[in-house]
């Protein structure tokens, strides 16, 4: 009797874990992380790459998408809007205009926590070394 309470004790913990998740092992959310490339093309200075590749996550989760956010002070930049939701680490952008940016990034895991917001500030085109 005793081996049939243990094999129903390990099932109903077994059945609690799968559906709640263990709390001994809870998901850790994301560090997002991001560098600006300039000078991607030598032709269009307003032509940016944003890599946010270097972006992890404490519990080795795979990260699956990057939420980007341009501010309030962009009004369209090529091919996103204001914000932009993608699948992949590394976009290129082009500004309309020049001028100083803030850019936001928070990146989600493949079990959906999310990461702190990262926000840094850019300027199109950098400026040049000397001023």
């Amino acid at each position: 009797m005793n081996r049939w309470r243990l094999l129903g004790l390990a099932s109903l913990l077994l059945v609690v874990l799968g559906i709640g998740g263990c709390f001994l092992f809870p998901n850790h959310p994301p560090v997002a992380s991001f560098t600006v490339v300039y000078g991607i093309d030598e032709n269009d200075p307003l032509v940016v790459q944003l890599d946010a590749s270097g972006s992890t996550d404490p519990d080795g989760d795979d990260i699956v998408s990057y939420m980007w956010s341009f501010g309030d002070d962009v009004t369209i930049i090529t091919p996103l809007d204001h914000s932009k939701t993608v699948s992949v680490p590394t976009i290129t952008v082009r500004y309309l205009v020049e001028g100083r940016f803030t850019l936001t990034l928070v990146v989600v895991d493949s079990r959906g926590a999310m990461s702190d917001p990262v926000t840094a500030d850019m300027e199109v085109p950098p400026p040049t070394q000397g001023s």
